[in-house]
């Protein structure tokens, strides 16, 4: 397999199941290389030296993954934008919020998919949470305060996620943008809806998520991008 990508897994702890699972899935990983699109967690907000221990297992997997041979590629999502140091400086995973790759001889173009929503509500609130106001906020609150508010932000978000149609046409829309010259495939994240659609001038990847779906993308040899669920690779 010349490379895996996940998104929107949303871990919320060690009592989480879709941690166990993910970190099973990692381990058993055969891939040339790995991108996850977003919103990995439910909610990471990154200072200097501090690791959430309820995330420790994922984390230690991502190093086993990385320790075998497999390059990780981190695009940012809107649950998990500030990551902080940790993961370039200790888990050497680079991180960016738009990625392009060819893979197999195919344009790719990564992003996690919030970029596409327009409405007002929507980029109102990102403008804010990704502001240097709110930034230098959440820095002199310190990790645990900021830990507890930023949960309950996310908190709320949580009781909104699902497909969306608005979002899937606003993607849609966005990816078409993009793939004229710039791309052959587009792969975004942040709907929760797994599929592969013609677009006009390419394909249009959207992940679905490792919460309802545990739905990953496989891309082969020939840069063909392939929707796999973690359900198909258990044995009855």
């Amino acid at each position: 397999m010349l490379a895996a990508m996940l998104a929107d897994a949303h871990l919320q702890g060690l009592q989480d199941p879709n941690q166990h699972r993910l970190v099973g899935w990692l381990d058993q990983l055969q891939a040339d290389r790995l991108f996850l699109l977003g919103d990995l967690f439910h909610f990471w907000w990154g200072f200097a030296d501090v690791v959430y221990g309820e995330f420790v297992p994922v984390l230690a997997a991502l190093e086993r993954t990385r320790r075998r041979g497999i390059p990780i590629d981190w695009i940012r999502g809107n649950h998990d934008f500030a990551l902080g140091p940790f993961f370039v400086a200790d888990l050497g995973i680079p991180t960016d919020d738009v990625l392009r790759v060819e893979l197999g001889g195919r344009r790719y173009l990564l992003a996690h998919g919030d970029q596409a929503d327009k409405t007002l509500q929507y980029r109102t609130v990102r403008g804010v949470l990704r502001s240097r106001l709110f930034g230098a906020f959440m820095g002199a609150m310190g990790p645990s305060r900021a830990k507890r508010l930023g949960e309950a932000i996310a908190g709320a978000s949580l009781q909104k996620q699902g497909p969306s149609d608005t979002l899937l046409v606003a993607q849609e829309a966005w990816a078409g943008s993009v793939l004229d010259g710039e791309a052959d495939v587009v792969v975004l994240g942040h709907s929760h809806s797994p599929g592969i659609r013609e677009v006009s001038g390419g394909k249009l990847v959207t992940l679905g998520d490792f919460v309802a779906h545990h739905s990953w993308l496989q891309v082969d040899e020939r840069g063909v991008p392939e929707i796999h669920r973690l359900v198909d690779q258990v044995s009855p």
